[in-house]
């Protein structure tokens, strides 16, 4: 078994429920806001000459609109939200389903699994005898080709980000700053997109420096396959503690319940 640490799909649920959190937050000042302010009016709601009471009634009924407005606005949002999150969490639901099989790779492999940098989250990096593996796991359903031009197509409709050409600088600023963390080692580093439940038809060579595999390559793209110079154990290690170097470790990674010491 793999050297695991982190837990896979944790930032993306995380996020997911911070987003909610903080719309439900917004929806509920806002009305306690209008209700407060209908509640004065109320409370103050005496015949004390016309145009008075007028003014307080032109203010309730502002106050009663302002929480219908914002009950309404909250509802879309709450929907618009929802379905993000159903998304995130069927993507938090493909990490999970590489990271079990990353864990299953042989002992001289250490896999970190939601890795936070300064250059943004990473999914999955595997560091063994091979080398240096990025992964970025993806659910998508359908096909995936590439554009012709080093980008992906999915169903024929190409994404909304240019995701291959920004995930290659990522990983390049990331694999920059491992260096100076862990200086004289060079090892081979390959960014991948995994596929979880699509059907792949990008072929190698079409989208620039990332490969695009399905899970069920996983073992033979990273555990057989013979990219040139091996890394040592001294060597493994030593790059899995600069990836660590970048993160900004919190409590619950520290903490995962697939920790191992390496």
């Amino acid at each position: 078994m793999a050297k695991v640490l982190g837990e896979s799909g944790r930032y993306v649920s995380q996020e997911a429920v911070n987003k909610r959190s903080r719309t439900v937050l917004v929806a509920f000042v806002g009305i306690a806001i209008l209700g407060v302010i209908e509640g004065l009016v109320l409370s103050t709601f005496v015949p004390l000459g016309a145009f008075g009471s007028l003014l307080r009634l032109f203010l309730l009924l502002a106050a009663l609109a302002g929480i219908f407005l914002v009950y309404r606005v909250g509802s879309r949002k709450m929907d618009a939200l929802e379905k993000g999150r159903v998304a995130m969490m069927r993507g938090a639901a493909g990490e999970t389903l590489v990271g079990s099989k990353l864990a299953n790779f042989l002992d001289e492999f250490c896999v970190i699994n939601d890795l936070t940098t300064p250059f943004g989250n990473l999914d999955h990096v595997v560091v063994g005898p091979t080398g240096v593996f990025v992964l970025d796991s993806k659910n998508w359903r359908g096909v995936v080709s590439a554009d012709g031009n080093g980008e992906l197509l999915l169903n024929g409709q190409p994404t909304d980000k240019p995701l291959v050409r920004l995930f290659i600088v990522r990983v390049m600023n990331i694999r920059d700053k491992v260096r100076t963390l862990a200086t004289g080692l060079y090892p081979f580093y390959q960014s991948v997109f995994v596929f979880t439940a699509a059907r792949v038809e990008a072929k190698w060579g079409t989208t620039g420096k990332v490969h695009c595999i399905t899970d069920d390559q996983l073992h033979d793209y990273i555990v057989e396959k013979d990219f040139g110079q091996r890394l040592k154990p001294e060597e493994v290690q030593l790059i899995t503690q600069a990836f660590l170097g970048l993160a900004h470790m919190d409590r619950e990674f520290a903490r995962g319940e697939n920790n191992k010491p390496l």
